[in-house]
């Protein structure tokens, strides 16, 4: 029964169906006690006239009771003629008068022969039946009274009754007509309203009410209207945010991992999980499931405590401010051979439904250019000791000999020496420029062949001192673009480099060949022992030998020049020992003159 004034429409329906129940069924129970007393009024003044025309009718002499009764035209109307003492002389109901009372006490007779006129409505003591009673003194003394029944007065109110009650029917259907009509005219405006709204509710903030359904839902449709544009705006303000955090996270080159309160991931940024590529679902997971760091995790539940305890302090001295964490924690991990470092904080305000941020910090190249650092120090330290030490005990030494054959041989000693320690600052002031991106190349069309003819003359002590032979397969090829001074550089470097470690008696080959991309790839191979794997990797830095026994004293710089110098180039450079022959091989790469131009070249 409930589920029918659930909805607004039933309600409205049932409310009017209701009223207009209640109004039917009252108008019905007054109508028909108007109806009852207007009727007995009529009834009262009726019978009167009708006893006076009875009177006339008598007064003529010529007329009996029985057509009195039919005159008068009142079927159920009973006739009685009374004598001055009231006994009944004549009756017309069908009852004789010897068996009737003396009528003298009744109202409307004693009413009748006091003013000459009664009336009275009473249950007749004869037929036991209600009956309004109107009587009138003739001249002589008798009277006539006229009585009719009260059933046909009600019969008579029944019947308008009838009539009143099939129009207030008659109402109520209309009144049902109407309730249907008027809630669905209401159900229509809420309709749209809860649909626009629902929509709202979904996501689709452009729905909005066009049409005001009228001024009595025009109030509620302009707020809802106003709510949609509200909720449009923060939404569109939370999306900007929100799209600049997402910004500046994935902009980030640090991985940034946002903590709940419990220390539960709650999101990562593109950083990383590019740095923890093999975790997919992270959401809602410890962050020792991701990071395999109990030491990390220690951190991260030891700051979150310390902020839950400061917090709960902060809330029983009354304190509500924003909070400034002034606990940072900072670990270094060691992680899949990278190393990382992670920097912990806090939120800045004290809200106990933010967790930490953690930073990750990949700071591997930042170690290996303090190992280099460090090997650079002592590798400078000791390879201008050397010579330092020389040029120092052989000037010590020129200064006690008199003999000119044995300062020659000190001077040639002191000027080797100096020579390497040019050569060694030629290459770092070379390398530092190169490095600071200093000066423009001057690149132009140039032919390996004639540059690596050029290093060759530069290294021709070096190759006859081993016995080596240079043997180059580079013509043919076509021109590089490169800076003619710089390429020289790089093979006067391949060719020393290649005369330390081949074998005395043994040929250096350079070949070159043009590959796809508008490429061209030469190879200096030599024939010496193989690069251990382990080195492989760094034979490109700064001075960093391989087995310093093998062959002569280097700067150590030479390949990390050359490694430069490509690069600015455009190009690559590696290694391959052993190569596919057993030999090893620097492979490097260049573009042809007429290829375009790449942006570094640019």
């Amino acid at each position: 029964m409930t589920g029918l004034f659930r909805s607004f429409r039933a309600r409205i329906f049932w409310a009017i169906l209701l009223v207009a129940a209640l109004s039917a069924g009252l108008s019905l129970w007054l109508t028909r006690e108007w109806l009852e007393e207007r009727q007995l009024e009529e009834t009262h003044s009726g019978l009167l006239r009708e006893a006076r025309v009875a009177e006339a009718l008598l007064l003529r002499g010529d007329v009996r009771l029985g057509e009195l009764a039919r005159m008068l035209d009142l079927p159920d109307l009973r006739i009685s003629l009374l004598d001055s003492e009231g006994k009944v002389l004549e009756e017309t109901g069908g009852v004789a008068p010897e068996g009737m009372d003396n009528h003298a006490d009744r109202p409307e007779v004693q009413q009748a022969r006091s003013t000459g006129e009664g009336y009275a409505l009473r249950a007749s003591g004869t037929l036991h039946r209600t009956f309004a009673y109107a009587a009138r003194r003739l001249p002589d003394g008798r009277v006539v009274r006229l009585a009719l029944p009260l059933d046909s007065v009600n019969l008579l109110i029944e019947q308008r009754l009838h009539v009143f009650a099939r129009m207030a029917l008659l109402a109520v259907v209309l009144a049902v007509l109407l309730a249907a009509v008027i809630s669905g005219a209401m159900r229509r405006p809420l309709a749209q309203m809860v649909d626009v709204v629902t929509a709202i509710s979904r996501g689709r903030m452009q729905r909005r009410l066009r049409r005001l359904p009228g001024t009595e839902f025009a109030p509620l449709a302009e707020a809802v209207n106003r709510m949609a544009d509200s909720i449009g705006e923060q939404m569109r303000i939370a999306a900007d945010k929100t799209a600049q955090l997402e910004s500046v996270l994935n902009t980030m080159s640090d991985g940034v991992l946002v903590l709940g309160p419990q220390g539960r991931i709650r999101r990562c940024n593109g950083a990383f999980a590019r740095l923890f590529p093999q975790v997919t679902d992270m959401a809602g997971s410890p962050v020792i499931e991701v990071v395999p760091s109990p030491e990390l995790q220690e951190a991260v539940d030891g700051l979150l405590h310390s902020a839950r305890e400061q917090r709960a302090a902060r809330q029983e001295a009354g304190d509500e401010g924003p909070a400034v964490p002034r606990d940072l924690r900072q670990v270094q991990l060691q992680l899949g051979g990278r190393t990382f470092s992670v920097l912990i904080s806090l939120p800045v305000l004290a809200d106990a439904r933010l967790g930490a941020v953690l930073v990750f910090r990949d700071i591997s190249d930042l170690m290996q250019l303090e190992r280099i650092r460090s090997d650079f120090v002592a590798n400078v330290s000791h390879e201008l000791r050397t010579p330092l030490t020389a040029i120092q005990g052989y000037a010590e030494a020129l200064l006690s000999v008199d003999a000119a054959e044995q300062a020659r041989h000190f001077a040639g000693i002191i000027h080797r020496h100096s020579c390497s320690l040019a050569r060694m600052l030629e290459d770092l002031l070379v390398l530092a420029r190169l490095e600071g991106q200093g000066g423009a190349l001057e690149l132009c069309p140039t032919d390996c062949a004639l540059a690596l003819e050029e290093a060759g003359s530069l290294c021709q002590n070096r190759l006859q001192e081993r016995g080596l032979r240079l043997e180059s397969h580079l013509e043919g090829l076509p021109p590089v673009l490169a800076d003619e001074r710089l390429l020289t550089l790089v093979f006067r470097n391949l060719l020393e480099n290649a005369c330390r470690y081949a074998e005395e008696g043994s040929a250096i080959r350079v070949r070159g060949q043009e590959t796809d991309g508008g490429l061209v790839t030469i190879r200096v191979v030599d024939d010496g022992v193989t690069i251990p794997a382990d080195d492989l990797p760094r034979i490109f830095e700064r001075f960093y030998q391989v087995e310093r026994h093998r062959g002569q004293n280097s700067t150590g710089l030479g390949l990390a020049i050359c490694k430069h110098v490509i690069e600015r180039h455009g190009g690559r450079i590696w290694a391959e020992s052993p190569a596919g022959d057993g030999s090893t091989a620097i492979i490097l790469t260049l573009r042809r003159a007429d290829a375009p131009r790449t942006p570094v070249q640019e």
